[in-house]
């Protein structure tokens, strides 16, 4: 830990393990990091420079950095410009093509910051190459923050202070300051000596600190190991900004409470990249027995080592909460515990071992096993670990679970085939209604070319003739109700205001003879609205449809009356009620009716395409129709619409 003026402290290097420390940083090959003296010359050269550039160490140490541009770069003094902006801002990142030693250029990201000694004198810059083409930007940040553990324990110490734009401190047990960094105090606008010792609630509205809000995170940090939040904090000059902030609670190896880590980001000027990194620079700012509890606390990914061999080493609690094993149960054990008895069989745990070997990494994703015998799909991250001579310490291993990303992805691939199979099935269905018209008018056609040609014979064949008329208007009016369910699909007419009194008054006159024939009587009652904004067509469809069916389906010893109103819900929107006394629809119907061709009463003449055609308008438009009927009383239609401004 360090802070500001007297109050600075430092780690022994001594504390930590020497080939601990080499083990890991040296591990890194996908990031370039290596020193620059003040005048640009390189100092010092990483495996991930040598891998990512192709200059062993005694070819490039003491070269100038411009050696890694293009010829046109050079001659811009684009190099020169980039130590002078970093000078200037404290840090200078960018995006271009670089050169490797063989000539090939690709396409990195360059982050260049100055290094400065306690008395403020420039000592040279630190800086950090990335290939784009080769890892994706989430694992970039991952890794480039572990790459940062290479440098000495005074380097370390001056890139925490160096980090400008998150405020990353202690608190101890009971909430006070006790660390202090420089983006703390740009961010806060508080001086290490002003703050340090001080109860964190300084930074809250005077409502949340009444409220007890600051010792309420403390409470939950302590409860869940993890707090955050976002909401207004302020600074000294009384300013508000937005602000997303992390507390961790960090304990012992006894599991005493020692303090709370605290990382605060401004939202209104951090990408979610800049978040990660420097998320992990605050776990990176601890000594090695912090930072391994820090990296304990980490819940959301399992993070274990395994030997040369694949035998698990170490465990942490996301491997814990997403695998199911103490620590105790698995430390020892092969990691071919994790996958399916089929790839177990075909040797797929010793091909990721080899295939880590072969390219300095592996990344899949496929199902693993927890304890309980449940799978999970899991993206797995393998990476060697080498110590500095090269020989092979074991393998670093991540494993995330994308069980609910890998759901998702397939309810969407079935919603896209049944999508198909339905737009199939209609074009059929459109194809079928128009290509049959033909042979119909053919087959009517030949009909009556046959009955001329029988002559006064026909009598003889009467019976067999009317068979085959009524077997072809049959065929015609189904092909007429495809044509109508198609057309229903493509024809969406314009909405409209439509007056409900005008259009039964219309549905009225169509059904004259139906309502003379039954002695039906059609009454409006109460209206809450009289007009409702919808395709005028598609309305009458649904209005003729319940009318008409009401009348049809009358009780036998009693004339129908269908009674029509209108009025609100409680979700606010306009239903349609039509109301009848007829033969009524029992319980086990009710599912039924609305589907193609199911009638609930089949001693009466129609084709149970009515409902169909009304579910489907109302499902078109994103409304809705509910039933309730009672057996020889009569049935309620109440059709619910969802209007965004009123027009009666």
């Amino acid at each position: 830990m360090n802070a500001e003026s007297d109050h600075t402290t430092y780690l022994n290097p001594k504390s930590i393990a020497h080939d601990q420390y080499r083990m890991l940083v040296d591990s890194i090959t996908d990031y370039a990091i290596f020193l620059l003296d003040s005048g640009g010359h390189v100092v010092t050269w990483n495996p991930g420079a040598q891998q990512i550039k192709q200059y062993q160490p005694e070819e490039i140490i003491g070269k100038h950095f411009s050696t890694f541009y293009t010829s046109e770069a050079k001659a811009s003094g684009y190099p020169a410009m980039e130590l002078r902006e970093a000078q200037r801002l404290g840090k200078f990142e960018d995006e271009g093509w670089r050169v490797r030693k063989d000539g090939s250029v690709f396409w990195a990201n360059v982050i260049i910051t100055p290094i400065y000694d306690e008395q403020k004198t420039l000592t040279g810059y630190s800086k950090i190459t990335r290939n784009l083409s080769e890892r994706k930007k989430a694992e970039d940040d991952l890794f480039k923050a572990y790459s940062e553990l290479k440098e000495s324990e005074e380097r370390f110490r001056l890139l925490i202070e160096g980090v400008t734009d998150y405020a990353i401190f202690m608190l101890d047990p009971a909430g006070n300051v006790a660390t202090w960094n420089e983006g703390a105090r740009r961010m806060k606008g508080y001086e290490a000596a002003e703050i340090i010792g001080k109860f964190f609630s300084k930074f809250y509205s005077q409502e949340a600190v009444q409220q007890g809000y600051p010792e309420y995170e403390l409470s939950r940090a302590k409860a869940e190991g993890r707090f955050e939040d976002e909401g207004w904090r302020y600074r000294k000059d009384g300013s508000a900004f937005w602000a997303n902030t992390i507390l961790t609670a960090i304990y012992n190896s006894r599991q005493e409470l020692i303090g709370f880590s605290k990382i605060t980001r401004d939202l209104t000027e951090k990408k979610k990249l800049e978040q990660q990194l420097f998320r992990m620079n605050e776990e990176l700012k601890e000594s090695e027995e912090k930072s391994r509890l820090l990296i304990n606390s980490v819940k959301d990914y399992a993070i274990l080592m395994l030997n040369p061999e694949g035998i698990i080493i170490s465990w942490n609690a996301g491997a814990e909460r997403l695998k199911g094993y103490k620590a105790q149960e698995v430390i020892g054990r092969h990691f071919s515990i994790f996958y399916p008895q089929e790839l177990i069989k075909a040797g797929f745990p010793k091909f990721e071992l080899n295939k880590a070997l072969e390219h300095g990494h592996f990344e899949d994703e496929g199902w693993r096993i927890r304890k309980d015998g449940t799978a999970f799909w899991a993206n797995v991250l393998v990476t060697p670990i080498y110590n500095a001579t090269n020989r092979l310490l074991g393998f670093a291993k991540i494993t995330r679970d994308l069980t609910e990303r890998r759901r998702n992805e397939d309810l969407m691939q079935k919603n896209k085939e049944l999508a198909r199979i339905n737009n199939d099935l209609d074009n059929f269905v459109y194809t079928a209604s128009h290509d049959l018209k033909a042979p119909i008018s053919n087959l009517e056609g030949l009909l009556d070319a046959l009955i001329e040609d029988l002559g006064p014979q026909k009598d003889n064949h009467q019976a067999i003739l009317t068979l085959i008329q009524g077997a072809i208007t049959t065929l015609r009016n189904i092909i007429a109700d495809l044509a109508e369910i198609t057309n229903l699909q493509q024809e969406k007419g314009p909405p409209e205001s439509v007056n409900l009194v005008e259009l039964v008054d219309e549905i009225k006159e169509s059904l004259r003879e139906l309502i003379n024939t039954h002695k039906a009587e059609i009454k409006i009652e109460a209206l809450a609205f009289e007009n409702l904004r919808y395709s005028r067509k598609n309305l009458r469809s649904i209005l003729y449809n319940l009318v008409s069916n009401a009348i049809k389906y009358a009780h036998p010893e009693r004339a129908p009356e269908v009674i029509i109103n209108t009025y609100f819900s409680n979700a606010g929107d306009y239903v349609l009620s039509v109301a009848d006394n007829g033969l009524g629809i029992s319980e086990t119907q009710r599912d039924k009716i609305f589907a193609i061709y199911k009638r609930a009463h089949t001693h009466v003449e129609g084709s149970g395409l009515g409902l169909y055609l009304v579910k489907k308008i109302l499902d078109n438009s994103d409304d809705r129709i509910v039933v309730e009927s009672e057996v020889n009383k009569g049935s309620q239609f109440q059709v619910f619409f969802k209007q965004e401004l009123s027009d009666g």
